[in-house]
């Protein structure tokens, strides 16, 4: 109530996706962030879809150059009635955001200009600036009219400047000067308090470029050019009287984009300040609890889905069936399951009885290891929507880093591991294929519309992170094999550092693998005393605490189940937490201990020896 903002220090919050996550269940409703003087990029979400809350970078201009106090977004017709920021790493000297109530600000008009103030809230002001036809990172006030209206071309720039009633002048080199319909200077509060509440400040002072000149960005209403003389006290009164709020790693800020203006002061210039921003306007009920990973795409990601792999056919259908009715949205397929006609049936059925919608489910597959090729990648994605009865996947997964000979889907589908099963020679045929040709066709899957976030499976830091080097649209997800014997926490932090989630799967560890004859029962982890005495401390079954700890550790788990109560007791996880000393407890059983290893069960399985594991 004192500054108009509520600063959170001391969180663990370390990406843009996971704060993207608290932002989402605030209550706040998301909005594009469309307008502004300031080049910014997309870093959490889409800009053609607004599924939750967008995170883009805060204004990228030179660190020499200080911001100007203003409210976000205040010269257009919509401005939000929220902006937060975040901060990943702050400079080692400056780049502080000073704070300064607007209420104050009109109460100095008030007692020393009232005349002026008058002015200002009877004819309101005008914005005018000269904007570039493509992004100038080099300026504050470098935005393109392309992203400001998020369009391509002048006709769809002046379609959006029509409904907003500005005029606009296109320049010989390709520029457009825009001058906004007059906008209000004072706004009133849901507590009828009139503000000064506007981008003049930052206007007059700060939109100069070598488009735009000093002074001459913001007038009244009719034209009339502002006071010079007031507006260089208003300017000096505000800088003196701002609290400024000093960064931390982790920190973010929540502003009332009607009760506080916000500003950036100059920061040395060693690269490392990286402090992002999100914009709201009005609310929105939180109906679940925060038990969703939000991807860079901006999608959510159940914490907790199905797993199909090793499910009967013949009971697939009535199992995904069952796992919706009972509260999953999360469905993890694959090609090699053998079993996504079943899994699709299950799915259709839930949606045609109005049990949920498409929307509301999250369906994932995997890209088999024959169809590495980029010419076989859209057909087998296809295969799988057919299979599944879809439009489209909401994450589609390289399964392994391995590529085998291509198997035509008429000779045999799904493909398995073996090449050719009839002949003598029972072995995996290796084919010969780069990570980027699969990448590449992957990504072609996103922008033709048939995936939403694609990612991998079963690889580690330095595969990810060649294809980080490369990649246009980067991993959303990462599927590894994780359990108490199987920590990973070099990949998880490597992960989180790179805004990857992670989903776990074989969560259970040797459960999963008992059947197939890779595992034995003294391998549980279910039989730890630890596990069960922790179980039992809690009212859960051991199964419940393993799967609670892979949650709390932040990703995501897919554990398997036929049996209608397996499905609810695995589900049910988010009524207890984990102490820190318990989750440190179950950290230590780690072994480093793989079941899903290739270069073990490959070579007796499939008579070829294929490590993909160091």
């Amino acid at each position: 109530a004192e500054y108009g903002v509520v600063w959170f220090s001391g969180f663990d919050v370390r990406s843009p996706e996971e704060w993207a996550a608290v932002l989402s269940n605030t209550g706040l409703k998301e909005m594009p962030y469309i307008g502004g003087a300031a080049v910014r990029h997309l870093i959490v979400g889409s800009k053609d879809r607004l599924t939750d809350m967008n995170v883009v970078t805060t204004n990228e201009s030179p660190p020499s150059e200080a911001i100007p106090f203003h409210c976000e977004l205040a010269q257009t017709p919509n401005p939000p009635d929220h902006i937060s920021f975040w901060c990943k790493v702050n400079t080692t000297e400056g780049g502080a955001t000073p704070i300064l109530r607007t209420d104050l600000v009109y109460n100095f008009l008030l007692d020393h200009y009232p005349e002026a103030l008058a002015k200002f809230e009877n004819l309101g002001v005008k914005y005018v600036r000269i904007v570039p036809e493509e992004d100038d990172a080099t300026s504050a006030q470098g935005r393109s009219y392309k992203s400001m209206f998020n369009v391509s071309t002048r006709e769809e720039a002046e379609v959006e400047m029509k409904k907003d009633d500005w005029s606009w002048e296109w320049m010989p080199n390709g520029d457009c000067k825009t001058i906004s319909t007059t906008l209000p200077a004072v706004r009133v509060t849901p507590a009828g308090k009139k503000v000064f509440c506007n981008q003049v400040i930052a206007a007059y002072f700060g939109w100069v470029d070598k488009r735009n000149e000093v002074r001459k960005s913001c007038t009244f209403g009719n034209g009339e050019a502002l006071p010079a003389d007031i507006m260089d006290d208003l300017q000096q009164f505000m800088d003196e009287n701002a609290v400024g709020c000093r960064w931390h790693t982790g920190d973010f800020m929540l502003i009332d984009n009607l009760m506080a203006y916000h500003s950036r002061q100059t920061f040395s210039t060693d690269g490392r300040r990286k402090v992002m921003a999100s914009v709201a306007k009005g609310k929105k009920d939180v109906k679940s609890k925060p038990n969703h990973l939000t991807l860079s795409s901006g999608d959510r990601m159940p914490s907790v889905g199905l797993g199909t792999w090793k499910i009967p056919t013949e009971k697939t259908a009535d199992s995904v069936y069952g796992a919706i009715k009972s509260g999953y949205r999360l469905i993890d397929e694959a090609c090699d399951y053998g079993n996504e006609v079943q899994a699709g049936e299950g799915i259709s059925k839930a949606i045609s009885e109005g049990i949920v919608s498409r929307e509301d489910l999250f369906i994932t597959s995997k890209l088999w290891n024959t169809y590495h090729r980029k010419e076989h990648v859209k057909a087998a994605c296809l295969r799988t929507l057919k299979d599944l009865n879809l439009e489209y996947l909401d994450l589609y997964l390289i399964h392994f880093p391995i590529a085998l000979k291509f198997v035509p889907f008429e000779t045999r589908y799904p493909p398995e591991w073996i090449y050719d099963p009839e002949s003598a020679d029972k072995r995996m045929v290796e084919d010969l294929v780069p990570m980027r040709e699969t990448w590449e066709a992957m990504e072609e899957l996103v922008k033709e519309g048939l995936v939403k976030n694609i990612g991998l499976c079963n690889v580690g830091v330095s595969m990810i992170r060649d294809i980080l080097s490369y990649a246009t649209i980067k991993p959303a997800v990462l599927q590894v094999e994780i359990h108490p014997y199987n920590t990973q926490q070099k990949l998880l932090r490597f992960c989180r550092e790179h805004s990857i989630a992670v989903t776990a799967f074989s969560n259970l560890g040797a459960s999963s693998y008992l059947e197939l004859n890779m595992s034995t029962k003294a391998e549980s982890v279910l039989e730890e005393e630890l596990v069960c005495n922790i179980a039992k401390k809690h009212g859960k079954t051991p199964a419940q605490v393993v799967l609670r700890w892979g949650v709390q550790r932040g990703t995501a788990i897919v554990p398997k189940s036929s049996k209608p109560h397996r499905l609810v007791e695995n589900i049910s996880l988010f009524d207890f937490n984990l102490s820190n000393e318990e989750m440190k407890q179950i950290d230590g059983l780690n072994e480093n201990k793989r079941f899903n290893d290739p270069g073990v069960f490959a070579e007796g399985a499939f008579n070829t020896f294929y490590p993909i594991y160091e």
